[in-house]
């Protein structure tokens, strides 16, 4: 992922056109501007690439430069060609295939404001998983790095693969996610987690709509590994608790990203 290329406030051109450039498979992303109310990135997809179903929390528009694909949102097909233009509202379930390299501009809207905590209800369910992430968390997590790396393999670029291989990586993702399971009613307690991991994340340049990507390849390893016990409750319990994480971390980067422009 490449840095933001533009400084927010001070009038900035480019050739998008020239910025253009096709990874060998997977996508190639950079960031042409981002302030605090939105965000505008250049996705160059190589002929073949799928992004599995997804949504986001906020409001998006894509803008079509050059190539052929397919845009699934709420289940009807657009074809993407240059010229198109399409607008997802947040929430909205998408998927994208590229049938020929294709290159197009995500823009993303204002960040939603952060939430402050999670309903009893997923503060019960959650804690209720933490037994069961205690003793089979490094399997989950390893099982959600092997989704992510297959579904978006531009990922690995941000990710030290001798720590994936040795297995230290997952092992101290299933840490930190046990921990907020054993802390969730308690976020202050976290304080000096969310600080190490937030500086570890801007110094691989980690971006907000990464954590999407995370959250639904995290999700999928749970089911995969612990089976009927994901329920659909359990299930949206899980997803309400990632979101609430996700915000603190994005905006906690967000202010150190700030700090060292």
């Amino acid at each position: 992922m490449a840095n933001t290329i533009a400084t927010p406030n001070v009038p900035y051109n480019t050739n998008l056109q020239a910025l253009i450039e096709y990874p060998k498979q997977g996508i190639l992303s950079k960031v042409i501007l981002k302030d605090k109310n939105c965000q505008y990135t250049l996705f160059c997809l190589a002929k073949g690439t799928d992004i599995e179903e997804h949504t986001s929390t906020r409001n998006a528009t894509v803008m079509v430069f050059e190539g052929m694909g397919k845009l699934t949102l709420n289940g009807e097909e657009i074809p993407l060609n240059p010229g198109v233009f399409v607008f997802m509202p947040a929430d909205a379930p998408h998927a994208l295939q590229a049938e020929e390299n294709l290159a197009f501009v995500l823009t993303l809207s204002e960040q939603p404001q952060p939430k402050k905590s999670v309903t009893p209800q997923t503060i019960e369910l959650i804690k209720s998983t933490a037994p069961l992430l205690k003793k089979q968390g490094q399997e989950i997590t390893k099982r959600m790095y092997e989704i992510m790396f297959t579904n978006h393999p531009e990922m690995q670029e941000q990710f030290n693969m001798n720590d994936q291989a040795n297995g230290s990586q997952p092992a101290r993702l299933a840490t930190a996610i046990y921990t907020y399971a054993t802390h969730i009613d308690n976020l202050e307690a976290l304080k000096s987690m969310v600080e190490k991991v937030a500086h570890r994340h801007v110094e691989t340049h980690v971006q907000p709509e990464q954590y999407s990507i995370v959250g639904e390849s995290l999700l999928q390893a749970m089911k995969d590994v612990l089976g009927e016990v994901v329920t659909d409750e359990v299930m949206a319990a899980w997803k309400e608790a990632y979101q609430l994480l996700a915000e603190v971390f994005i905006k906690r980067e967000h202010q150190i990203y700030e700090q060292e422009a």
